[in-house]
């Protein structure tokens, strides 16, 4: 995908927002720096929507912004949209689903249903043509394996009619006919290969980017329709193991016996899962930033005198403190604490 596209739709005209935390948020690198940064431009809806997908370099992406016009940018791979930049930015948004579509990427693998979907198509297509010499898609072993159980198990259901029902409901919901046909257009099938995504771009005067993210918004909502339909209905097992956990699972685990633990000693909980003390910091500032705010006990980790201070000095825009500049004024402020009292601020703006 071209980086400068997801630039311009996660863009800000009105933020310097940093290239590779906006990439890293969408590819799903997983570090505090990048989830705190995910935070700050209201991006954590978006953690691993696109997961292992490859982009271009960043100065790359950047240069071509810059070339045209679109943004402003600084020596750090910083960048701000320019009026021209909200202007393409809008019309990229035009050619979507709401943006909010792609966010399910970050709940679920959204590109395996897809493969898993599509796939599916292939086999019941043929099935209705009574059709068992054909070329399948290429799908790794443990797919191949559920989709065999999958279709033992459902073939007998009148499964041909019940795609078709699924198919016509989903795509009659975009209330779009181009993307009804872009869908269509993706699937493989009795007698019908399927087109590319460049095939598809070309056809419809589009970026391939474009088509790549309305096919992955496209399918989060297909997905989401199956897994709304009653827990024995003919598609639930083409779900099975898609779901993302909210925090890593190590993280997870740090934050449940801190809990557990109540006495608030992280040197003792760092020895017991043998982790150096600056992990226990991270697992904890992971868990702050993706709880909602009333889950995490921000008042257990902050002392009060800090708090207090930090208070008193903190202003609306909470990514630019300093946190060389506050602990001049209180030496024994620590950037856990920092750090937590910016999460804290930034989550309760955001939920108020």
């Amino acid at each position: 995908m071209e980086l400068s596209i997801l630039l311009l739709i996660f863009g800000s005209s009105e933020q310097f927002r940093r290239v590779k935390a906006i990439k890293n948020t969408l590819r799903g690198r997983r570090t505090v720096s990048n989830l705190y940064w995910a935070l700050q431009y209201g991006m954590l809806d978006f953690v691993d929507a696109l997961h292992g997908v490859d982009f271009d370099s960043d100065e790359a992406a950047l240069n071509q912004l810059q070339t045209h016009g679109l943004v402003k940018a600084d020596d750090s791979f910083q960048f701000q949209l320019t009026e021209a930049g909200i202007a393409k930015k809008q019309q990229l948004l035009s050619e979507l689903l709401p943006i909010k579509h792609l966010a399910l990427g970050s709940q679920y693998d959204v590109a395996k249903f897809m493969r898993r979907f599509n796939f599916a198509v292939q086999i019941v297509s043929e099935y209705s043509y009574s059709n068992n010499k054909y070329y399948p898609q290429s799908i790794n072993y443990f797919e191949d394996q559920l989709l065999k159980r999958w279709f033992v198990q459902t073939k007998d259901y009148d499964l041909p009619h019940q795609f078709h029902d699924l198919l016509d409901t989903f795509l009659s919901s975009l209330n779009s006919d181009d993307l009804a046909v872009i869908f269509a257009q993706s699937l493989v099938g009795h007698g019908y290969s399927g087109l590319t995504v460049d095939q598809i771009a070309a056809e419809h005067h589009l970026d391939p980017t474009i088509i790549n993210i309305q096919l992955i918004q496209m399918y989060g909502a297909l997905l989401e329709l199956v897994l709304k339909r009653p827990q024995d209905n003919s598609f639930v097992m083409l779900t099975a193991g898609l779901e993302k956990p909210v925090i890593a699972k190590s993280s997870k685990e740090t934050f449940e016996m801190f809990v557990r633990q109540g006495n608030g000693n992280l040197n003792e909980i760092a020895k017991k899962r043998h982790i150096k003390l600056t992990t226990v910091y991270e697992h904890l500032l992971e868990a702050a930033i993706l709880l909602p705010v009333n889950q995490f006990p921000y008042h257990d980790l902050i002392r009060s005198k800090m708090r207090q201070y930090l208070e008193t000095i903190h202003n609306e825009n909470v990514e630019n403190w300093s946190f060389e500049a506050a602990q001049k004024e209180m030496p024994n402020l620590t950037f856990f604490e920092f750090r937590l009292f910016q999460i804290y601020r930034s989550k309760s703006a955001d939920e108020n």
